[in-house]
């Protein structure tokens, strides 16, 4: 050991910094850093728009009914008639005369139809007159009988003469675009329910009408000739044939349903409404 040298410190016994941090002289203080300027917050994201549900859709609007109602006598007269404006039907209906022999074969259900109804609606006719000289108007059941009789009546001649192309329904009710409704509520005198008396004179009362029906009724022959004209061209009955031919059953079963006692209305002289 030299005389420079003092005796080796035991660093083993030098104290430890209690804060277990290096000395002093030895930690560097970090550079002090500008305070950054306070952020504004910044705004809340916009909310994102959620895609409404596709709209539901409507049905297609029809731009006209399928079946163009022609009631009879106006809203005022109790016994309609509808009678509709032709849509279309097909042309080989119109190969002349053969379209309404077809015709005349496919409706030989609905005459005997008609037939079976023909002799129920006199057995009906034969009693129709005591619910009025009872109760003053008409019983249901004659509407359902003698009115459904007229109904298929119209309906069948119409789709023979070449009017629509819809077959009528089998009996008395059903839906066709050639429709007769009655108003069953409808008052009547009790006088016309004297027996037999009130239709005997009823019908005398009708003599003019069934005049002016005969003299028509040769226009109606006529347009019936030609009737498959308008259908071979144009695929459909022309108006003016059913404003002749229709007006002419609609004047009838108005006739007929004063007739029968199904209304106590006295029909007017015209065919249409």
């Amino acid at each position: 050991m030299t005389e420079n040298e003092g005796p080796a410190r035991d660093r083993s016994l030098e104290p430890e910094s209690t804060s277990g941090e290096p000395p002093a002289e030895s930690v560097e203080a970090p550079a002090e850093r500008e305070p950054e300027p306070a952020r504004e917050p910044e705004p809340d994201a916009a909310p994102t728009a959620v895609a409404a549900p596709p709209p539901a859709a409507t049905p297609p609007v029809l731009a006209a009914p399928q079946f163009e109602p022609r009631p009879l006598g106006g809203p005022d007269y109790p016994v309609d008639v509808m009678f509709p404006w032709d849509k279309g039907q097909g042309r080989l209906w119109g190969i002349p005369l053969v379209g309404l022999i077809i015709r005349s074969f496919l409706v030989i259900p609905q005459v005997i139809v008609l037939i079976v109804l023909a002799f129920v609606m006199w057995f009906v006719l034969l009693i129709s007159w005591i619910p009025i000289l009872i109760m003053g108007r008409q019983a249901g059941f004659a509407y359902s009988v003698i009115g459904g009789y007229l109904r298929l009546w119209t309906r069948v001649a119409g789709y023979v003469l070449l009017l629509t192309g819809h077959y009528p329904p089998f009996g008395p009710g059903g839906e066709h675009s050639i429709d007769v409704t009655f108003d069953g509520s409808e008052r009547q005198k009790r006088l016309w329910g004297i027996p037999f008396v009130g239709l005997w004179i009823r019908w005398l009362l009708l003599i003019p009408h069934w005049i002016v029906l005969a003299l028509i009724s040769i226009v109606v022959a006529f347009l019936t000739l030609v009737g498959w004209v308008p259908v071979l061209i144009n695929g459909r009955q022309a108006d003016v044939i059913i404003r002749w031919v229709g007006g002419y059953y609609r004047w009838a079963v108005r006739v007929s349903a004063y007739a029968f006692l199904l209304t106590g209305t006295y029909p007017p002289f015209r065919l249409e409404d």
